[in-house]
């Protein structure tokens, strides 16, 4: 589903059983603006950012995505639920564990260059970064 087909959701939530960093389990919930429960995620995952992914396809089968605000700030590292610097850590198999999740084929990852900018910009949101994010740790995978 492309990006742009989607309606931004009003507000979101993200909050943690748990203390102690590492042992926190995060449930994120989004509404639409009256305030309607879209969906929760609350599995538990390897790490963070599959939640966050599992996240945003469970917005996008509901016709809806987040904001870039919402994005930024589960970015942010807010509540330490994801922080910004890791996303340049990642290795090639963490994208591509990610980029399943997100439903990009393994044809739109191996291509991904050859992909049309609008394209590119799409898969960026899909896996829920920002394009320049992207673009900036495509060459470490």
């Amino acid at each position: 589903m492309h990006m742009s087909n989607l309606r931004e959701i009003s507000n979101m939530t993200f909050e943690s059983e748990g203390w102690m960093i590492g042992f926190r389990t995060w449930t994120l919930k989004a509404y639409d603006s009256a305030d309607n429960l879209i969906c929760t995620v609350d599995e538990n995952e390897r790490h963070n950012y599959l939640k966050y992914v599992r996240f945003i396809v469970a917005l996008s089968d509901k016709g809806y995505k987040l904001r870039k605000c919402d994005r930024e700030r589960l970015k942010s590292g807010e509540r330490s639920f994801l922080i910004r610097s890791y996303i340049s850590q990642a290795s090639r198999n963490d994208f591509i564990e990610i980029a399943r999740v997100a439903r990009i084929s393994d044809n739109e990852i191996n291509n991904f260059r050859e992909l049309p900018q609008c394209e590119q910009e799409c898969v960026a949101e899909r896996i829920g970064l920002e394009y320049h994010e992207l673009m900036d740790n495509l060459d470490r995978w």
